[in-house]
């Protein structure tokens, strides 16, 4: 057996085409198979960069807090709207990670999709560098004056298990193009709330690319990965039991006489 074809989760079914082919209607748009895993992880090497340049491109012009926001939110509608529907739309190693334990990856697939999204986020600070030069932080989160370390994180953590929350809700009913909306304002909102507190990352690679490239680094940087990534695990976990709970009388319909 590869490497390819081992699950996360080996329980679940598999499925040998977990990717639908690309399609509108009747018309003939020219993808004749569904998107191949050297797509998804350009898809996302590129999304996440672009998620990054454009976000944290935004936090290095300018400290006002709407326009931060909006830049971050706006940024995720389209990236999620044009990729969604061939990788996923993860950009953030917290989804993918959470994807992960939901079973519908493999594992080939998980590490590929980390090591892009890695790639990705470098290569969106190497971008801001040449675009804003030295002497510059380049838009990395950090903590603002009079907020703790368990503020930051507490900003990270909980505003990620709404994202994660969302995403799962949204994905489960609706095609990633329907649900690019909400996903966008969920990130609006939560960067309202934390981007003038701890620089609300949300996700290890947008702490990651600009603090490389711009030499950042600070002890706190933990809260940048641990936030996000166990915010999206959480996040997952509660939508499994939200669904548990919808489906509780037919699950538990063996128990009654």
């Amino acid at each position: 057996m590869s490497l390819s074809a081992i699950r996360i989760n080996p329980t679940d079914a598999v499925s040998s085409e977990p990717y639908t082919k690309l399609s509108s209607d009747n018309l003939d748009n020219g993808f004749v198979q569904p998107p191949p895993l050297r797509v998804r992880l350009i898809c996302e090497l590129v999304g996440t960069c672009l998620f990054i340049f454009f976000g944290a491109g935004c936090a290095t012009k300018t400290d006002n807090l709407l326009t931060v926001s909006a830049a971050h939110a706006l940024v995720t509608v389209w990236l999620v709207y044009v990729f969604g529907p061939v990788s996923g739309g993860h950009f953030n190693a917290g989804a993918t990670i959470a994807f992960a334990f939901d079973g519908k990856m493999k594992i080939i697939e998980v590490f590929g999709y980390l090591i892009a999204q890695a790639a990705g986020a470098l290569l969106s600070g190497a971008l801001l560098l040449a675009l804003y030069g030295t002497g510059t932080t380049l838009g990395t989160p950090g903590l603002q004056p009079k907020v703790t370390v368990m503020h930051g994180f507490a900003i990270e953590f909980l505003c990620t298990i709404v994202l994660s929350f969302v995403i799962c809700f949204t994905t489960a009913y609706n095609k990633h193009k329907e649900a690019a909306f909400p996903i966008g304002l969920v990130v609006f909102s939560s960067f309202l709330l934390g981007a003038d507190r701890d620089g609300a990352a949300l996700n290890p690679w947008r702490w990651l690319g600009p603090a490389v490239a711009s030499g950042t680094y600070h002890s706190e940087a933990w809260i940048y990965a641990v936030g996000p990534i166990g915010g999206f695990l959480v996040g997952y976990i509660l939508f499994r039991l939200y669904k548990w709970s919808w489906n509780f009388n037919r699950n538990t319909q063996f128990l009654q006489v």
